[in-house]
């Protein structure tokens, strides 16, 4: 058993016990004088609590990943390296520091060490090479007093400077390849972090009342906003079957817990559709975190990644101690916040089968929310259409936000197969669209706006 959590900060180990497992690591920090990170909405909207915590990319290399603070709980850290904005200087202000100063990207001074930690890992990101991807990677933090564009403007300044000796470079090179197993128990509060599936089993049979945690950026809002306790969490993000990413000829695999950022490295480009609902999920520290996993065995009818995988005919993998079963995702809901999982039983991997050669499908994502950035969906759709000769022979409309869970349009989809992909068909099966589901009213909308917007989003797609 451990005694306590060990985990590098700052370039320095540190141990710590006489803590509990609930405890974030933005808490932690603050109360052990590391103030530069910020509290301000607790729940990974503002960014003034971001750090940088090692982290492997799609490719398995060592890399720098901005994270919120405010969501981990503190055990998470356990064998990883993190730097808050205090370990960023050296004997001089690191570039992204300085370009700030040059460029008066700070006034009251609150939002800008998270701003500072977001473009420190944009200053060691190689793929960082557009305006779009340079506005997405600060879109996680807010500024009221100087707005954007002087920080911006500090971020080019400092790509300019990127040096590839920087020793922020050469500390990736010695970093720890896995995470290690833990078990930390502190006044009958536990934290497990198992490293392969059977002793994931076996902890959950120890332990059936435990939450499994993976990024924690929902369940980290039980804790910050919720004031939930949990006696028993297990991390699983050590076990390599659940981590793992591959591809075959003629499917993905993404593990339960590998990140969004690495599901978007990896498959954005074969999937635009993916890579347009990532950006809009959330932003740049929390698909640091968030896995596609959780985000499915949410079953929450408004998450962004089940229309998504709907449309793209994925299909899950299910395990136990008694061993694996494969279900379409169609079948993984079953009702509201419910799912197909049984007693013992992990989402262990999605599978998404690869576009054949010779198809001609048209794929598209869209969100509709109240703010176009880190927000909720009032709708989400995906639709899939397959063409031959300008006839529908394949078509799946996906929605998420007007029903009880993630559902397909299936009667409008029969009535748009063997149909020429024209005005004529739209019209005439909009009205079995208008008729599909039964949305409510909400605080982000109403059933009649989701009624035509649900209609409106399949014009917009045609």
């Amino acid at each position: 058993m451990n005694s306590a959590i060990e985990f590098r900060l700052n370039g320095k180990n540190v141990q710590v016990d006489s803590v509990s497992p609930n405890t974030t690591l933005l808490d932690w920090l603050r109360t052990n004088g590391l103030t530069g990170s910020k509290e301000g909405c607790a729940e990974g909207d503002c960014g003034a609590c971001s750090v940088a915590m090692v982290d492997r990319d799609r490719k398995g290399k060592a890399c720098y990943r901005s994270i919120n603070s405010c969501l981990v709980p503190l055990p998470l850290m356990a064998g990883r390296e993190i730097i808050t904005v205090e370990g960023v200087a050296g004997d001089r202000l690191h570039p992204v520091q300085q370009a700030m100063v040059e460029n008066h990207g700070s006034q009251c001074g609150y939002c800008t060490p998270g701003f500072i930690m977001s473009m420190f890992e944009g200053y060691y990101r190689s793929d960082l090479k557009t305006g779009a991807q340079l506005d997405e990677q600060l879109c996680g933090n807010l500024c009221r007093c100087t707005g954007y564009r002087a920080i911006r403007d500090a971020m080019v300044d400092a790509l300019a400077q990127r040096d590839a000796t920087d020793p922020f470079q050469k500390r990736l090179q010695t970093a720890a390849t896995r995470l290690p197993a833990v078990k930390y128990v502190q006044n009958d509060e536990r934290f497990l972090r198992p490293t392969s599936l059977g002793q994931l089993f076996a902890a959950i049979a120890k332990y059936p009342e435990a939450r499994l945690i993976a990024g924690a950026t929902e369940l980290g809002l039980d804790i910050t906003k919720r004031y939930h306790r949990f006696s028993t969490l297990i991390s699983v993000e050590a076990i390599p079957d659940l981590v793992k990413l591959r591809s075959t000829d003629n499917e993905w695999e993404i593990g339960a817990a590998v990140t969004l950022t690495r599901i978007d490295e990896a498959l954005g480009r074969e999937f635009p559709e993916i890579s347009d609902m990532l950006r809009w999920f959330g932003s740049r520290q929390i698909r640091n975190r968030a896995t596609m996993g959780g985000n499915i065995v949410t079953a929450s009818p408004i998450g962004d990644s089940a229309p998504v995988l709907m449309a793209l005919q994925a299909s899950v993998v299910l395990a136990s101690a008694a061993g694996e079963r494969t279900l379409p995702i169609d079948d993984f809901f079953v009702s509201y916040r419910k799912t197909a999982l049984g007693p013992g039983e992990i989402l262990k991997s999605i599978l998404i089968p690869r576009l054949k050669k010779g198809v001609v499908m048209r794929r598209r994502f869209y969100k509709v929310s109240k703010r176009r950035e880190m927000d909720i969906s009032t709708v989400a759709a995906c639709f899939a259409l397959e063409l031959s000769g300008g006839v529908v022979v394949d078509v799946r409309l996906t929605f998420g936000g007007v029903a009880a869970m993630p559902a397909r349009a299936r009667r409008t989809e029969d009535a748009l197969l063997g149909k020429k992909w024209d005005e004529a068909t739209l019209d005439e099966i909009i009205p079995i669209l208008e008729q599909e589901f039964t949305p409510i009213s909400d605080v982000r909308g109403s059933a009649t706006f989701r009624r035509r917007v649900i209609v409106d989003l399949l014009r917009k797609f045609f």
